[in-house]
């Protein structure tokens, strides 16, 4: 989620000059003078983006009036001199917004017996889709049970064919590096978002058989949805906390480890450093895989993990684009990575997991990763 405030909070004092005065002739009128009512505009004035083309606009009102006029405009038009669009509605839903494109938002109170207020702005912000783009497939998990045409939840193998992640430890687990054994009781959705839940409790597994002391979430599209190169984007929530490892990554759709993008995984705590989220690319086939990592150091400090925001990955035949919050956090370009460029079919994972060799110190249970939607978009020809 974008959120964007901006304050402005005005205090006018209004004083009437002809007063009458005891004895004063002429004027005997010793009645409280009527106080001049000021339009003033409104404060508060914040945008939320709810997804790559539409924006919540909400303020608050200074005035007894509840009628208000906005302009929308490309960033760094200047304030305002033509009036703007009517409205008795806040907050106000903005849709269809030009992709890519930086705007930003003024807004004035019109008062009925004191004409307009002062402009209130600019809040500035910007769309997050690339150009010349165009939607091809959504999931905004708004049904009570998960489309299984989209999804197979709680389990690495995919019912229809039988088929499981390449290198898997079995039906629950993908490493023993994973602490989190796989249930379906920890994929579920809940007001309309998907929901991963990490959990801390004493588990007995059955593939592979064991005892476990973290059960975790798991969302896969293996089969069902995939796609080679395009843009796709997630409005989601991370947890926080050392042991925490949530992850969206893409994996080769013919069974074969690697090529794998991981677009956005975080580390609570690894040998890279603390509260990092890690944007890579494993190239090529195993074994033969090279890896070119990318990291957002002080992730949570900066942008509090646990705030809804908006995780766009681009993938070209020319680069990678990772983005949050429609500011590109890594760009990789294709070139010197000759025929080990990823160029195939690769479906989505999502996935709240458990480190097994990190710390558990400042971990929260059970913790969660919430998605609100998945998009995915096609480059016009």
């Amino acid at each position: 989620m974008i959120t964007i405030r901006f304050s402005k909070l005005v205090i006018v004092v209004a004083l009437l000059t002809g007063f009458g005065s005891c004895g004063s002739s002429g004027n005997d009128d010793n009645s409280d003078p009527v106080p001049v009512l000021e339009c003033l505009p409104p404060t508060g004035l914040e945008v939320t983006l709810l997804n790559g083309s539409t924006a919540e606009i909400e303020w608050t009102a200074m005035n007894e009036e509840n009628q208000w006029e906005y302009i929308l405009q490309p960033q760094g038009t200047g304030t305002p001199t033509t009036q703007g669009v009517a409205l008795t509605t806040n907050p106000l839903i903005i849709s269809s917004l030009e992709t890519t494109a930086n705007y930003e938002i003024y807004l004035r109170a019109i008062c009925s017996a004191n004409g307009l207020s002062e402009w209130a702005g600019p809040v500035t912000f910007r769309t997050t889709i690339p150009d010349g783009y165009t939607k091809i497939w959504e999931d905004h998990f708004e049904q009570e049970l998960i489309n299984t045409d989209n999804w197979t939840l709680g389990t690495l193998r995919d019912p229809g064919s039988g088929d499981i992640i390449p290198g898997a430890d079995g039906d629950y687990l993908l490493k023993d590096k994973y602490s989190g054994y796989v249930t379906l009781e920890d994929s579920y959705l809940e007001n309309g978002t998907l929901v991963l839940r990490n959990q801390k409790r004493n588990y007995t597994g059955t593939n592979p058989t064991g005892e476990y002391s973290y059960t975790s979430g798991w969302a896969m599209s293996m089969h069902k949805v995939y796609f080679n190169k395009g843009y796709i984007e997630m409005r989601a929530q991370f947890p926080s906390g050392d042991k925490v490892w949530p992850a969206l990554w893409l994996i080769a759709e013919d069974l074969v480890w690697g090529p794998e993008w991981d677009m956005f995984e975080y580390f609570g705590k690894n040998t890279v450093g603390s509260d990092v989220m890690a944007m890579n690319l494993m190239s090529a086939e195993w074994p033969q895989i090279q890896w070119s990592p990318g990291y957002i150091y002080n992730f949570d400090q900066e942008y509090d993990c646990e705030a809804w925001h908006i995780y766009g990955f681009e993938w070209t035949e020319e680069k990678a684009v990772w983005t949050v919050d429609g500011i590109v956090k890594r760009e990789l370009s294709s070139d010197g990575f000759w025929n080990r460029w990823p160029n195939e079919d690769m479906y989505i994972v999502i996935n709240n997991e458990v480190q097994t060799y990190a710390t558990d110190q400042t971990t929260q249970w059970p913790n969660y990763l919430k998605i609100d939607y998945v998009e995915i978009y096609s480059k016009n020809d």
